[in-house]
């Protein structure tokens, strides 16, 4: 296994919560990760430590998810606000936003909402629909099991089904940084069930012609949440804009293909 520079957890005060964010160092400019529904700061961990030498990294753990407090909305208002305000109480200076999932949506929204608040956009396999098929069957899965199980590797084995090109060592991480002891001996998800039944995904098409910084979408090639021609329409409609699809691999594709994920967000970020 190839040890990674370990971040720093620090807290942040943003829209009414004090927020759980990772902190890589450096002295770069800063680049600012958004994990997607029930994922973690942590799972940016590879990649973080991948651009650290060049790059001032940070992940964020929205509400709800990893170690940020628990509250009673999820809107997708909440997430993009408390994004602002993370950028702002931080004093990040035209900050890089990149986004897995919906965590991607709550980056662009920032973005259309707040003219100048940041230099770039990565998009990472997140469509702007409100019906999304493969969303659909994926929160109904989460809806109808358990969240507890018997040890990590049972945690592994089940993001081995979602993700299944990972390498050992990167579920092995995945998993660690998703998770957190009971009191029963057993270990469940850390985070509230709530961003689950409470995620609302409104249709924002018309949000992304206002999307006025240069965007790189990252599609896993045989993703099913993002499919090839929404994301040629996003790329058309979004104004500076380019689109890199990678082969094998599917919706989580900065897990599943790390390295070709860090070089070519590596030479999008590089580029002047």
């Amino acid at each position: 296994m190839t040890t990674q520079q370990a971040p720093e957890s620090r807290w942040v005060q943003a829209h009414g919560l004090k927020l759980h964010y990772l902190d890589w160092g450096g002295d770069g400019p800063p680049v600012l990760l958004l994990h997607g529904l029930q994922d973690a700061a942590g799972l940016w961990q590879t990649f973080a430590a991948g651009i650290s030498d060049g790059y001032h990294v940070m992940a964020l753990d929205h509400r709800g998810h990893g170690d940020s407090p628990r509250t009673d909305s999820y809107s997708l208002a909440d997430y993009v606000a408390e994004t602002v305000g993370v950028i702002r109480e931080l004093g990040l200076e035209q900050p890089v936003l990149m986004g897995h999932s919906a965590g991607s949506k709550n980056a662009w929204m920032c973005i259309t909402e707040n003219p100048g608040l940041v230099s770039k956009l990565v998009i990472t396999d997140m469509d702007p629909d409100s019906v999304n098929p493969g969303s659909v069957a994926m929160i109904s899965r989460y809806k109808g099991e358990s969240d507890e199980y018997a040890d990590l590797d049972a945690v592994i084995e089940r993001l081995r089904t979602r993700q299944p090109l990972s390498g050992d060592d990167e579920l092995r991480r995945n998993a660690a940084a998703m998770t957190i002891a009971t009191p029963n001996g057993k270990i469940t998800w850390r985070r509230s069930r709530d961003v689950v039944t409470k995620y609302d995904r409104p249709d924002v098409w018309d949000t992304l012609p206002r999307v006025a910084v240069p965007t790189l979408i990252m599609r896993g090639a045989i993703s099913t949440l993002l499919t090839h021609d929404v994301a040629v329409r996003m790329q058309a409609a979004i104004p500076d804009c380019e689109l890199v699809e990678i082969d094998g691999c599917g919706h989580w594709v900065h897990l599943e293909r790390p390295d070709d994920y860090l070089r070519t967000v590596r030479g999008f970020l590089d580029r002047p």
